[in-house]
């Protein structure tokens, strides 16, 4: 019983434990200076969410902005042209779209630095876009300053989840 209950700690430390590689740059078309600002790096857990990402980074671009005064919650991501859908969890988003092979037994910044042996580069770090202006309206709900979308979204999904018939949602 001990190796099974070890074998469960395993996998939750390395389900809570994950994290991504994010490389975020600055759309070239909100970005003043010609050459392309520097890139956000940082390594994000794939449990949480992009939204709360957006302060830090605007903070971080603020200086490159062309309008620099434009609220963090206007903020959102895209990944080779696709804008990514906030209320899902990033390590999710990131194995819809990466194209990453999940058989792949490498871990952490390792899995960025080699080719995959068919002499492809692995997709790490994930390299994404931020944009504050255009929002895909017909793709994505937007976001409000005091934070209550994403808190609905995130009660809804709770909600969502199939519960035995003796329970009731009303306590949710």
């Amino acid at each position: 019983m001990a190796s099974g209950t070890s074998g469960i700690n395993e996998i939750q430390k390395k389900i809570w434990g994950g994290s991504l590689p994010l490389e975020i740059r600055l759309s070239p078309s909100e970005c003043r200076s010609f050459d392309r600002s520097d890139p956000y790096l940082i390594h994000y857990p794939r449990i949480s969410y992009f939204p709360f990402l957006l302060e830090r980074l605007k903070a971080f671009f603020v200086p490159f902005l062309i309008q620099p005064d434009v609220p963090a919650h206007d903020g959102w991501l895209s990944f080779e042209g696709v804008p990514l859908k906030w209320h899902y969890p990033v390590g999710l988003l990131y194995d819809l779209f990466s194209g990453a092979d999940p058989t792949n037994n490498k871990g952490g910044c390792d899995a960025g630095q080699g080719d995959g042996g068919d002499g492809a580069p692995e997709p790490l770090p994930w390299k994404l876009v931020l944009h504050f202006a255009d929002w895909p309206d017909e793709q994505l709900v937007r976001l409000d300053k005091e934070g209550r979308v994403m808190h609905d979204a995130f009660i809804n999904s709770v909600k969502e989840v199939r519960l035995p018939p003796q329970w009731s949602l009303e306590a949710v």
